[in-house]
């Protein structure tokens, strides 16, 4: 499933569609080709602010007690 992969596995999908993109002499499938590469891309993107942002999240919160 492609909703698991993780941001290098992203890069390296855009980078085939990228690659197919340019070697296809059918416009709607260089098209295609093209927007996967970008979707890949900004899933890419994505996962990385996401891993960075739980990165500076605290593992654990300290809470004062209530009594």
């Amino acid at each position: 499933m492609t909703n698991a992969l993780n941001p290098e596995e992203c890069l390296e999908r855009a980078r085939m569609h990228e690659q197919l993109a340019a070697t296809t002499a059918d416009a709607s499938a260089r098209m295609m080709h093209q927007a996967m590469a970008a979707e890949f891309r900004r899933r890419a993107e994505n996962g990385a602010m996401a891993a960075h942002q739980a990165a500076n999240r605290p593992i654990v919160e300290l809470c004062p007690n209530v009594a």
